[in-house]
């Protein structure tokens, strides 16, 4: 498959960068890209703010989801609401969550959140 020349703007300086990608992005997809290889002060701290995103996301995997050890597993629903905080902390949504669980493990994660930003 040839690779594809896609032009895009940082979100946040407008420069344009060039993509050369296997696929046609949409604009949106285009514009992400570029942003996340943009050196501009702005697009860095957006580009730190999402690694740590993926990065409290994965813990909540790791700790309470699929990738945890079987007996460290929390139920669905408790893991869809750890996302669920995750992500609204990110957005600005909540500035901190306390949540009560068997075992330690969920506070150590939200401090680690907490931490990060």
């Amino acid at each position: 498959m040839s690779n594809t020349i896609n032009t895009a703007p940082c979100r946040f300086c407008g420069q344009m960068v060039q993509l050369d990608t296997e696929e046609k992005l949409t604009q949106p997809q285009a514009e992400e890209k570029a942003t996340m290889s943009c050196t501009c002060p702005e697009a860095v701290e957006y580009q730190k703010e999402k690694q740590r995103k993926e990065k409290a996301m994965k813990n909540v995997s790791v700790l309470f989801g699929e990738d945890a050890a079987p007996e460290k597993r929390a139920g669905e629903g408790i893991v869809n609401i750890l996302r669920a905080a995750v992500e609204e902390i990110y957005t600005g949504g909540l500035a901190k969550v306390t949540l009560n669980l068997r075992g330690g493990e969920l506070k150590r994660l939200f401090r680690r959140i907490a931490k990060a930003r």
